[in-house]
């Protein structure tokens, strides 16, 4: 390849994906690129002479009757093995058209193809490492590159033209160090992809600009710390002065949000107390507390945000801090903290670029992440939207928050983390998520009685209490000391044993560690073992395989009685090993010299190893101790778990929360007037549930404040009501599921994105499977949880689709925001009550029931009832959307509780009537247009 280099870019379309099968080109599609130009399209329609199955049909808009009069294969093929003589081939993964062209040339009695090939998907993978989806009408999207028919050979052609050239320009716009590292990384790539990297980068230009190179990596060079930003002035009190600066920043005036703000800041600056507020949807809450306190906060006394997960972190940082600067002419200083796991590490990182034995998901981890370092102020791993089953290299690279010196670490200056660290001492604005907030609720960080925002503050007792639990980590602990059995062990390849070979004190050390190591791992799977035989052979077993044991109060007294010896003599040898550990790393650091790349590997695995091991030791010690509060069956539920069926090794001890209110009101006691807030904390006009849930008490009617939403509901949303549906199972039955996908099949057979949700993922199976097999399945993409992906990938992926079916559980019922055209429908196949044989739940039913309270009256229905908000709450998240709710539960409106719950949900037309029927109606109002003629009986206001 060089500059005169032609390139013909392909694309196929095909009855199906296996030429050697019987699968046949329709449609040819080619533009012609040199010297960075198109030069010649070419667009060639062929009859296959076979069926066009119907999805194929449906996907590219090609039918029969269009092939008709179009040549065959065979009468075309030499024309085409003319075109792409001498040309390098390039197309939107190339490892299916290429081939797919070369069989076919074949079958006519022509050579195979023997051009090189460049792929476009990885070359995108590589220069856009952030992008959530790789798809060539979702880049082209991103881009902004015309193309006018997806799925048409001749439209995908010339817009994968037009990308490859972008491609090409922006690798070259990468500084010139970080050009070389890639080319030299990429001998893995598909076809010839490597030797047109390697071509561009011949010419990549010297280091310059807003980089540092250390080692081999170059990174963005670090901002400096700024000094602490003066307070704006005066805070707007008036509502013309709010109405000014929120003109100002091109917003509305909003007197719900002006009375939020309002309460906020003089509650702050007199009784801070705590405060409930409800803030309905487009309400504009966030900006409602964030201003009062951008008048109040400073790096000496802090305003702290938890939001209930790290995505609507990044959603605030994006969206309404931005809109704060321009308000006040200028951003406080804030700061986003994650656990160090969603952050990497730089020296870690480096070193992998020096193993051999990496799969090639993650080589192509590497280019890509080799890239986004120019890219990324942050270090966050999410950036890369990946999860950790799509690539292991992860595992490796993740932070454990120990940044070590300047000595230990060449990346010490650099290192994300550690800035992030540092940064956060002289913010004025920490954002963070309920479970970092619990989990670090000691930090020094932390200290000063800062200003507490809790946002989406109905999931923070449930979040709270999953910080609050204790877990004897058995798994963990032998997980790490068969690492490290395994590390310290003489043996071919890199290992501590074979690097200090020559070293006779350090072998007696490491036989030493050793010995600890094997001894450890004996007593842990012997305690495992046991726990499994005494606890579990009779356990329950949950759909996802969890097998778990309650303990009662003389079988946990027995049990930490039995534990105690083994237990001690395994934390004496953790703790040999932990000795060792921090031996060895003097050593590396005293006589760095001695070592090769290779060995650095070692080193950092030895250290990860004694990270994980030393976390393992606070519980440990509270088991040892005895703790009093160990065995108070009110505060915490002991109980024996196998988190994988028939898998002695995931036995674990586990302590969870019962009543956390204790130390829910300890945490708070940290922070000056906490605010709780969110879209759907009230159950019947009242914030009492949730504030009993914090161990508050009755809130006082001018410490709660319930703002409605200025969504005009009756105009933008309605509900509809499955007459002829089944009351759900309390077992799942076959004729259920069927149900459930006859009636999805229906009901999301249009053009509008569809959100179902479920309770169970055991039945999103099941109904997907189904659903698979049915005429929906061609029409539409139907992604599926635990299925065809994580809850974040296909969460994504719905986003940026338009004609998808989500089925999803858990978390989909809140926290993600498609507006508009992203979610029209919303079908709820159950009311989401828990279920109500989970252990924990059960404990809590009983301890209130003990305290004279009513389980299903005053926890149950009201968590369901909130849960029941939430996921009406995806459906309208502008004041531009239109949608329609759908529930396929009987019991919503033939019992008294699911009428409560009715009634929870804003005043909107209601419509009761059997599925079947619904589709007309649907489409009807969806595009606004009048109704179908219908039954006058079926409708219940």
């Amino acid at each position: 390849m060089n500059t005169d280099t032609v390139y013909a870019v392909i694309d196929l379309e095909t009855t199906g994906p296996d030429a050697s099968s019987g699968d046949r080109i329709i449609q040819f599609g080619c533009a012609l690129i040199k010297r960075g130009e198109i030069i010649q399209t070419f667009s060639q329609m062929i009859n296959p002479d076979t069926n066009i199955p119907s999805a194929i049909q449906q996907l590219t808009g090609i039918s029969p009757r269009m092939l008709v009069a179009a040549p065959y294969f065979e009468e075309v093929a030499p024309t085409l093995a003319q075109i792409l003589e001498g040309k390098v081939i390039v197309a939107h993964n190339v490892n299916f058209d290429l081939p797919f062209l070369s069989t076919e040339m074949q079958q006519c009695g022509l050579p195979a193809l023997s051009n090189k090939a460049v792929d476009t998907v990885q070359l995108a993978q590589i220069v856009m490492p952030t992008e959530q989806s790789y798809r060539l009408v979702d880049l082209t999207r991103k881009l902004d590159i015309k193309h006018d028919n997806p799925h048409r050979a001749d439209s995908d052609a010339i817009s994968t033209a037009k990308l490859f050239m972008y491609l090409q320009a922006e690798f070259q716009k990468l500084p010139g160090p970080t050009q070389r590292l890639i080319a030299e990384h990429s001998g893995f790539l598909i076809r010839d992809t490597d030797v047109l990297l390697k071509r561009l980068a011949s010419s990549a230009p010297r280091l310059q600009g807003h980089y540092i190179r250390e080692r081999d990596l170059v990174v963005r060079t670090p901002e400096q710390a700024r000094a602490e930003r003066p307070m704006p002035g005066k805070f707007p009190e008036a509502a013309p002065a709010k109405r000014k600066m929120l003109k100002r920043g091109g917003l509305r005036f909003r007197f719900a949000q002006a009375k939020m703000m309002d309460l906020i800041y003089t509650n702050a600056q007199g009784d801070r107390q705590p405060l409930f507020i409800e803030a309905g949807t487009g309400l504009g809450k966030s900006l409602a507390y964030l201003l009062p306190y951008a008048y109040l906060a400073s790096a000496k006394q802090k305003l702290v945000v938890a939001t209930s997960t790290t995505v609507l972190q990044d959603q605030l940082v994006d969206d309404s801090l931005p809109q704060l600067a321009e308000l006040i002419g200028g951003r406080p200083q804030t700061v986003v903290l994650k656990s160090p796991r969603h952050f990497i590490d730089l020296n870690k990182f480096a070193t992998t670029l020096q193993a051999g034995q990496l799969n090639k998901a993650d080589k192509m981890l590497q280019l890509r992440i080799i890239v986004w370092l120019c890219q990324t102020t942050s270090g966050d791993l999410d950036e890369l939207n990946l999860s950790s089953k799509q690539a292991p290299l992860l595992a490796q690279i993740r932070h454990t928050g120990d940044s070590g010196t300047q000595k230990s670490n060449p990346f010490y200056e650099l290192d994300f983390y550690h800035r992030l660290q540092k940064r956060a001492e002289g913010a004025a604005f920490i954002v963070t998520n309920h479970a970092y907030l619990v989990r670090h609720r000691d930090d020094q960080l932390f200290s000063g009685r800062p200003y507490l925002v809790v946002d989406e503050a109905q999931h923070f007792p449930d979040n709270a209490s999953a910080g609050f639990t204790l877990k004897l980590d058995l798994t963990r602990m032998r997980r790490g000391l068969q690492r490290a059995a395994s590390l310290l062990r003489k043996q071919e390849g890199a290992s501590l044993g074979t690097i200090y070979a020559d070293d006779q004190l350090m072998q007696y050390q490491l036989s030493t560690a050793e010995n600890a190591a094997t001894r450890g791992l004996a007593l842990v799977e012997s305690m495992q073992s046991g726990l499994q035989k005494n606890y579990l052979e009779l356990g329950t077993v949950s759909g996802h395989g969890l097998q778990e044991h309650v303990l009662t109060t003389d079988e946990l007294n027995i049990l930490l009685t039995n534990l105690h010896d083994p237990l001690a003599e395994c934390v004496r040898k953790v703790q040999s090993l932990l000795n060792f550990a921090d031996i060895v790393r003097s050593d590396y650091l005293q006589h760095e010299q001695r070592f090769v790349p290779t060995d650095v590997r070692s080193f950092q695995q030895l250290d990860e190893i004694a990270a994980g091991l030393r976390a393992c030791l606070p519980a440990t010690q509270l088991v040892l101790e005895g703790s009093p509060e160990l065995r108070d069956a009110r505060l915490l539920l002991a109980s024996v778990q196998m988190r994988h069926a028939k898998d002695i090794s995931s036995v674990v001890l586990s302590w969870q929360a019962v009543d956390a209110r204790v130390q829910i009101q300890q945490l708070l006691q940290h922070f000056t007037a906490p605010v709780f807030t969110g879209a759907t904390l009230t159950v019947r006009k009242k914030a009492d549930y949730l504030a009993g849930q914090l161990g508050y008490g009755k809130v006082p009617e001018q410490n709660a404040l319930r703002l409605r939403s200025p969504f005009k509901y009756r105009q933008l949303a309605r509900i509809m009501i499955a007459s002829d549906a089944p009351t759900p199972p309390q077992q799942i039955t076959d004729e259920y599921v069927d149900y459930l996908t006859d009636a999805i099949a229906t009901l999301a057979d249009n053009d509008h994105q569809t959100l179902v949700l479920f309770s169970s993922l055991h039945v999103i199976a099941a109904v997907y499977a189904r659903l698979a097999n049915t005429p929906l399945a061609g029409n539409r993409e139907i992604m599926a949880q635990g299925v065809t992906g994580s809850a974040a990938k296909i969460a994504r992926r719905f986003a940026a689709g338009e004609n998808g079916v989500l089925l999803g559980a858990a978390s989909f019922f809140e926290g993600i925001d498609y507006p508009r055209k992203q979610l029209e429908q919303v079908i709820v196949t159950r009311l989401p009550f828990e279920v109500p044989d989970r252990v924990l739940s059960s404990a809590r039913a009983a301890a209130l029931k003990q305290a004279g309270g009513d389980p299903f009256r005053d926890s149950a229905l009201p968590r369901a009832t909130l849960r029941l908000r939430q996921a009406f709450g995806r459906l309208i998240r502008t004041e531009h959307d239109r949608g329609v709710f759908v529930v396929l539960d009987p019991r919503f409106t033939q019992t008294q509780f699911g009428r409560s719950m009715q009634k929870s949900l804003p005043n909107v037309d209601t419509d009761l009537l059997p599925v079947s029927a619904m589709p007309p109606l649907i489409e009807a109002w969806l595009n606004n247009i009048h109704e179908p003629e219908e039954d006058p009986n079926a409708r219940a206001k």
